[in-house]
């Protein structure tokens, strides 16, 4: 018999992942709420709680949205330590400080469960079409163990080295998405302050050497000024600029291109497009151009 798969947080990503699990064949279970009713109908068991999920399951996925929900999850009355057990392993997901992972970890080794720290790189359609990359981190024995139900919903995935790696191959990864996402937007501006036509540029700057999944992604929103619905909100990258910003700190790094990000993408959360795709940074570059015209 495949092993039971858990998931707590059964969002967007969480989702996508575990209804490809239940297409393999895997049986998968995730906590009872009024957004997760319908999982029952496409092969999904509901359980009343984390700790109990945790009881029921062998490998447990965590994908959850924020620190606090970590938290309570984990180590609440009713979380995960409350019913973890030996034998049980911890895929988390999600991309938070290095520091509360280690913490969680920590509180997990009393009941003989192990955790791996193995954050996921991609939009929820590309967890559906099994496009998504994932970085795993932790007991390499343990990481081999659980390889093909990982391969099962993430073929793309990488052991990346001991805990804690797969955050700093994340944070880098992600690093490198913001800094794309704002030159994109800024070529854009240039492009279009030139006379250039938005469809133009996208036709020839595809195939050219400046050529980047970034590009092929987000410059298609900015040439047809549709930032909603997002499939990359802004907050979810602000919210990983932080912890990139407080690593960058405690190692002392100059950061130019860091500070950049800060200041463009700080600017979408100050005015409110917290929601608006990440390639509305445009209309922050565009804004600012104009403002700075000579009347």
């Amino acid at each position: 018999m495949k092993p039971t798969i858990g998931i707590l947080g059964l969002g967007k990503i969480g989702r996508a992942a575990g209804e490809n699990l239940l297409r393999e064949g895997y049986p998968v279970l995730a906590v009872r709420r009024p957004s997760t009713e319908d999982f029952v109908g496409v092969g999904g068991q509901l359980v009343e709680s984390a700790a109990e999920l945790a009881r029921r399951s062998d490998l447990l996925i965590t994908c959850l949205p924020t620190e606090e929900s970590m938290v309570e999850g984990f180590t609440g009355a009713n979380g995960i330590v409350a019913g973890a057990h030996a034998g049980l392993t911890v895929l988390e997901m999600g991309t938070f400080a290095s520091t509360l992972k280690a913490e969680l970890a920590e509180a997990l080794k009393p009941t003989g469960a192990v955790m791996l720290d193995s954050p996921i790189s991609g939009t929820p359609s590309m967890v559906a079409n099994k496009a998504c990359v994932l970085f795993v981190s932790g007991d390499k024995t343990v990481a081999d163990r659980w390889s093909n139900v990982i391969n099962a919903f993430s073929p793309k995935n990488y052991y990346v080295g001991e805990f804690g790696s797969g955050m700093a191959i994340k944070l880098v990864t992600n690093f490198i998405v913001g800094a794309n996402s704002l030159v994109v937007a800024e070529a854009f501006v240039f492009g279009v302050a030139a006379g250039l036509d938005p469809d133009l540029m996208i036709k020839v700057i595809g195939p050219s050497a400046a050529q980047s999944r970034v590009f092929d992604f987000r410059a298609p929103m900015i040439a047809q000024r549709k930032f909603k619905p997002a499939p990359g909100p802004a907050h979810i990258l602000w919210k990983d600029l932080q912890f990139i910003r407080d690593e960058s700190d405690r190692m002392g790094l100059a950061a130019p291109v860091l500070k950049a990000q800060l200041e463009w993408f700080g600017k979408m959360m100050s005015q409110g497009k917290q929601d608006d795709e990440v390639a509305a940074v445009f209309e922050m570059l565009e804004s600012a151009t104009q403002a700075s015209k000579p009347q």
